[in-house]
């Protein structure tokens, strides 16, 4: 760094060393704040005059950062990272309030350039020969907020008949399901850090949840914290979902590893986590488990694998993708991984049988194309071993769903489910009659599954199952699906991060949002005959969309942004909003709410403003040749100095005494005395004068 220093010619110059380098930096005047796009994954804030150490980090990137700029105006700060996440953080309070991931396109070597036009509120991102355009949109719709905080994880207690909500803000609270009523509330379950997913014992009597600061949690329904479960080591870490089995309880999401807990050895208040026996076999972040008794563990990845697990044992026999499988021999097996099977003809003999098949290496999926967000035991099939047929569904990149023979290691089935939506989460009923799944753009489907794959093939089935309705909920990323049986009617329970919790009907219902001021008494309106139920699904091609205009909560001109234009020019809808707390202290961020009324079942609906809703990607077309224009050809014609015209001299102007005499002379107004005494009185000045020096000498 360089400055002059007021009155001082020559310039002032020190200099600080930052671990492993930096990609790029930007300086801001007002705060005089240098921030800095570290390899090591962080965003360093400097004093110019500090050196030492940076006066704040900013933490929640997991890969390095390639570039950052300021937000003047507001005192907000954009970094993206070379895995394609973008963030904006508030400087003051030093956290993340809106993170857009998985809309970019997909390159694995790039060159990005950084622009932010900060009087149009529109921020571009080049990618090669691509551009992307994400305009800064105020939000003219309002909704009823369940949650202060974007909602990040939603439970049915069906001991109690309530549903538990989690939020960013580290608050879970409970409601009545037939009413709608908030129970009660803890707040600051974590501090100040985010609550990013919940979960349930086997007798609902204890309530876990992990959060950002890298612990897990486990209280009883009075709020009193029984154990805290140390799962990041000290250390923040991204905690996706919490497993309960009988024996053990299973943590993942920021690793390749499973972490476990042993609840026998539960005899302290902090409980560090145990070796799990089954070593490391993905080579990406584990983002979602499921069980399936007696034995059978699953975990699935960034990358789209699918480990199976022998939960007894803890160890892993077998790998599921939708290009490949292969076959585990054992935990200090170090030889390379084969392909038992290649590319999208999978056989319908287990993989024994395919050790004949050519073989390849396998390549690791680091795009997230077919990341698993989501896996689903449907455990009412309990035949499928002999039968055949498919007994787990997964879900998550590119909005595809898929059906998995787990014994005959076979992928049945898979269908897109949402297009264009990036991401997607699912869920099923207890009797697996019924799927659901929800995208970011805040869209609901509600498929029937009890007729869907249960029978083996030779060739993978693409069609869909029987869509029973799709409807737009939330405004936001649907972050939680559940589904629940109260008195035998089937509910959708959905969260979202616009804040809000809804639940709805399989068919023909209205959707009640948590937290509106009417309470509501469900009975009246779900239960419909099995009858009904049928009907509405056999006149299901007759019409999709059953949830009518008065019952939508969004505009109607407000539907999905996603319009595909081609396959190179495209516009996608983002979220807007994604607070992610690394539990630092800091005061309530203020937002600006309009007071605009919009009925919805008697509700005044808010929502903050000012939010970056849809991103724009297009490839930057070939300039044609461009002659040179011509003051380049030919500079001295346009750019030399003209010569110096010469100009007449402008004779010096005569003293007002002779302009006046000319003047008087002319018209003989000057008389002949004034003439006379002006010569006398020169005669006498002279002579004077000449008086004066004789005396002097």
């Amino acid at each position: 760094l360089a400055w002059r220093e007021k009155s001082k010619k020559h310039l002032h110059m020190t200099s600080f060393n930052i671990a492993q380098g930096i990609h790029a930096f930007d300086y801001h005047s007002r705060l005089n704040l240098i921030a800095t796009a570290g390899i090591n994954n962080k965003v360093c804030l400097w004093n110019p005059y500090v050196v030492s150490k940076p006066v704040g980090v900013l933490w929640g990137h997991s890969a390095s950062v390639i570039a950052v700029q300021f937000f003047v105006q507001r005192k907000q700060l954009f970094s993206f990272s070379k895995d394609k996440v973008l963030r904006l953080w508030d400087i003051q309070h030093q956290l993340s309030i809106q993170r857009i991931a998985g809309s970019f396109p997909e390159s694995q070597d790039f060159r990005c350039l950084f622009h932010f036009d900060e009087a149009h509120g529109r921020l571009f991102i080049s990618f090669n020969n691509r551009l992307a355009l994400l305009a800064m949109k105020s939000d003219a719709s309002k909704r009823v907020k369940s949650h202060e905080k974007a909602v990040t994880c939603v439970l049915y207690n069906s001991i109690l008949k309530q549903v538990i909500s989690s939020d960013t803000g580290s608050t879970v609270s409970f409601w009545m399901i037939d009413t709608g009523q908030k129970i009660k509330q803890f707040t600051g379950c974590h501090g100040n850090a985010e609550i990013s997913t919940m979960a349930l014992d086997a007798n609902e009597t204890r309530l876990l949840t992990g959060s950002t600061d890298g612990t897990v949690k486990i209280w009883d329904f009075n709020g009193y914290c029984h154990h805290t479960l140390n799962v990041g080591q000290d250390g923040a870490v991204d905690i996706s979902q919490i497993l309960i089995l009988k024996k053990t309880i299973l943590v993942t999401g920021w690793e390749r590893a499973i972490t476990v807990f042993r609840p026998q050895n539960f005899n302290q208040f902090f409980i560090q986590p145990e070796e799990w026996k089954g070593g490391i076999q993905h080579h990406h972040d584990i983002l979602c488990a499921a069980f399936l008794p007696p034995q059978t563990v699953v975990t699935g990845s960034y990358d789209g694998e699918i480990v199976l697990w022998n939960s007894s044992t803890e160890s892993a026999h077998h790998v599921l993708h939708p290009d490949y499988q292969r076959l585990l021999k054992s935990k200090l097996d170090t030889k390379p991984q084969k392909l038992l099977s290649a590319g999208r003809s999978h056989s319908t003999h287990p993989v024994a049988d395919q050790s004949t098949m050519g073989v390849r290496n396998f390549e690791i999926d680091n795009e997230g194309k077919n990341a698993v967000m989501r896996l689903c035991f449907l455990k009412v099939r309990k035949n499928t071993a002999v039968t055949g047929g498919a007994n787990l569904v997964s879900c998550g990149g590119s909005g595809y769903v898929r059906f998995w023979d787990i014994y005959k290691k076979q992928l049945l089935a898979e269908f897109l489910a949402h297009s264009g939506a990036g991401t997607i989460i699912m869920s099923t009923d207890k009797m697996n009659r019924y799927l659901t799944t929800g995208d970011l753009d805040g869209w609901l489907k509600i498929w029937n599954i009890e007729e869907y794959c249960l029978n083996s093939s030779k060739n993978k089935i693409t069609k869909a199952p029987t869509l029973i309705r799709s409807f737009q909920p939330h405004e936001d990323r649907i972050s939680s699906l559940e589904m629940c049986e109260p008195g035998g009617q089937l509910l959708i329970i959905s969260s979202s991060a616009d804040c809000s919790i809804c639940v709805t009907g399989v068919c023909n219902a209205p959707v009640w949002i948590f937290g509106q001021a009417k309470h509501w008494h469900i009975e009246n309106y779900l239960f419909l005959s099995k009858r009904d139920t049928n009907l509405v699904e056999s006149n299901i091609q007759k019409e999709i969309s059953l949830f009518s205009k008065e019952e939508s909560c969004l505009d109607p001109t407000e539907h999905s942004l996603l319009n595909k234009k081609n396959k190179d020019d495209s516009t996608y809808n983002v979220r807007p909003s994604e607070d992610i707390n690394l539990g630092i202290k800091y005061k309530e961020r203020s937002t600006c709410m309009k007071e605009t009324q919009k009925p919805y079942y008697g509700e005044v609906i808010k929502k903050s403003l000012s939010a970056f809703r849809s991103l724009s990607i297009g490839v930057l077309e070939e300039l044609p040749e461009v002659n040179k224009p011509a003051f380049l050809l030919d500079p001295e014609k346009y750019f030399r100095k003209e010569p110096e015209e010469e100009r007449p001299q402008i004779p010096e102007a005569p003293s007002l005494f002779e302009t006046l005499k000319a003047v008087f002379d002319e018209k003989n107004l000057f008389p002949k005395e004034i003439l006379d005494h002006e010569r006398k009185a020169k005669q006498l000045c002279q002579e004077k004068s000449c008086e004066v020096k004789k005396n002097k000498k």
